[in-house]
């Protein structure tokens, strides 16, 4: 079994991005689940935060990601760049155990819950291009944490807003890209375990 926790980069109830995550929990391969964790409640990263400890909804955010297999970003795109909520996140699941006086979970090596994890982005956008340049944005915060981002295959879906019907995802081929990078994940996070 594959836990893969994921993060909507997008606040909105409706955004295409949410639609997308849900559209993966159905298109997932045998074996693997998917758990979406919510971002909107975090405090902007503030180090004056840390002590004495943590925000709980820091500290919710990274109990839920430090036992995933693998993690799957639906990244926005804002202004060619991924959006502040996202960031935010990514900069709180960044900071080293220990910090706030919160311990890593018993057995764990890793420093903080993003190290070493396996991590797929995936995007839906109104624009041509999809996220592409956002997720080149995210891939490029994620190499200073440590966090490998499959190279391939990727899911940039683009003119989004035809694409989703009663916030159903019923384009083909975007379901097609989306499943392909769920397998990939799921193979990638096992190869990278082993």
């Amino acid at each position: 079994m594959t836990r893969i926790i994921g993060i909507c980069g997008s606040l909105r109830a409706a955004s295409l991005n949410r639609a997308l995550l849900r559209a993966c929990a159905g298109l997932l391969p045998a074996g693997a689940t998917l758990e979406v964790v919510e971002i909107g409640d975090l405090p902007l990263m503030n180090e004056d935060l840390e002590k004495p400890a943590w925000p709980e909804a820091v500290q919710r955010l990274r109990r839920a990601v430090w036992p995933a297999e693998a993690l799957l970003i639906a990244c926005p795109e804002y202004n060619a760049g991924i959006p502040a909520p996202l960031k935010n996140a990514i900069d709180w699941l960044s900071r080293a155990e220990g910090i706030g006086g919160v311990t890593a979970p018993p057995g764990e090596t890793r420093r903080t819950p993003l190290a070493g994890l396996p991590t797929a982005i995936i995007g839906a956008s109104p624009g041509m291009l999809g996220t592409a340049r956002a997720q080149q944005h995210l891939r490029m915060s994620l190499q200073s944490t440590g966090t490998p981002v499959m190279p391939g295959p990727e899911a940039f879906v683009s003119a989004a807003p035809k694409k989703f019907e009663g916030g159903e995802l019923i384009d083909e081929p975007s379901r097609a890209a989306v499943t392909k990078v769920l397998a990939g994940l799921v193979g990638w996070a096992a190869r990278l375990k082993d």
